[in-house]
């Protein structure tokens, strides 16, 4: 009897008590599983490194491209400023000629109203030699163009009188003139109109 319980003991023994296949088999699923939590460390440790690799060279062209943002902007204050002043010396230019437009009108308007009740200005011989002495035109050169009379209207820019002239002749006081084909062309104050033609004989 002692032998048969002895036989059934170990027989139960052998059966709770793992055998060494059964141990070899669980080390090689711990040892298995120790190395697929490692490889995964590894790549999550592998992707945040490359990440971070990412990020700071992000984060260097975007100093980068803050610096020469700032770089543009200090080179084109100047090319702004300039431009500004073009426009106000453009705008300035504008004005200027839009004045001095709106006078000429008014001058010609003036010149019709009082064309027909203006005095001729009558030079005598004397009175245009000392003209000619001061003003001196240049012979024309080229084709003749269409003679200018008195009454007609002359536009463009016109020079005052030399002031020593207008001492002599006060009639001339205020009076601008032109040269036109070689001819002295004289306007009187506040007109438009030709008032005395002068040849250069």
């Amino acid at each position: 009897m002692f032998t048969s319980v002895m036989a059934k003991a170990r027989s139960l023994l052998d059966r709770i008590r793992p055998g060494p296949s059964q141990d070899i088999s669980d080390a090689g699923s711990e040892r298995r599983g120790r190395e697929a939590t490692g490889a995964i460390l590894a790549l999550i440790s592998l992707i945040v490194i490359v990440a971070c690799v990412g990020a700071a060279i992000a984060l260097t062209q975007v100093r980068s491209l803050k610096s020469e943002v700032v770089a543009l902007h200090r080179e084109l204050a100047p090319l702004k400023e300039r431009v500004a002043q073009l426009d106000q010396a453009e705008k300035a230019r504008r004005q200027a000629e839009q004045q001095q437009d709106a006078k000429d009108k008014a001058a010609i308007e003036r010149s019709n109203r009082l064309g027909e009740t203006q005095a001729a200005l009558t030079l005598s011989s004397e009175e245009i030699q000392q003209i000619k002495v001061y003003i001196k035109p240049a012979p024309s050169i080229g084709a003749p163009a269409d003679a200018i009379k008195v009454g007609d209207f002359v536009d463009g820019a016109m020079i005052p009188l030399p002031s020593p002239l207008t001492e002599k002749i006060p009639k001339l006081l205020g009076a601008r003139f032109t040269i036109r084909n070689g001819v002295i062309i004289i306007v009187r104050n506040g007109s438009r109109r030709v008032d005395a033609v002068l040849g250069s004989n």
